[in-house]
């Protein structure tokens, strides 16, 4: 299980908005002076995340809760989001390619490959409703 604590900012109904800051991993790194990222993320500034939860338990606004968040869900979600696009934008020129269309038909099917890529990913997380649930940790 992942994880972190985050703020609670709203409570409508059964839902519960929090904000969590995004974390660095910066602030461990021996070489953050020489480094792009480290650089861009000391003149950024701290990120926040809002995150809605299923209320499980009582909370109040302002209190400082612990979000959980599953690994498997976690690494199942950014395969999803990856590798689903891109292996779709891929399939689709290649199969182009088979037919011999020319190379304007092959870009413009790996761009219609990638869309549907994004399309799956977008309604297969609209209707999971409990698999990538993020969780407050009950104390």
């Amino acid at each position: 299980m992942i994880e972190q604590q985050a703020r609670v900012i709203e409570i409508d109904g059964d839902v519960v908005w929090l904000e969590a800051e995004r974390e660095s991993t910066c602030s461990d790194c021996q070489v953050k002076q020489g480094c792009g990222t480290g650089l861009l993320a000391k003149h950024v500034g701290k990120k926040f995340s809002k995150i809605s939860v299923h209320k499980t338990t009582d909370t109040t606004m302002g209190e400082v809760v612990m979000l959980v968040i599953p690994e498997e869900a976690l690494l199942q979600g950014a395969a999803l989001m990856y590798l689903l696009p891109l292996t779709l934008l891929f399939l689709f020129s290649i199969i182009t390619r088979s037919f011999d269309l020319g190379e304007g038909a092959e870009i413009l099917a790996g761009l219609t490959g990638l869309v549907t890529g994004f399309a799956v990913v977008k309604e297969n997380l609209r209707n999971k409703k409990d698999g990538i649930q993020a969780k407050v940790l009950e104390e």
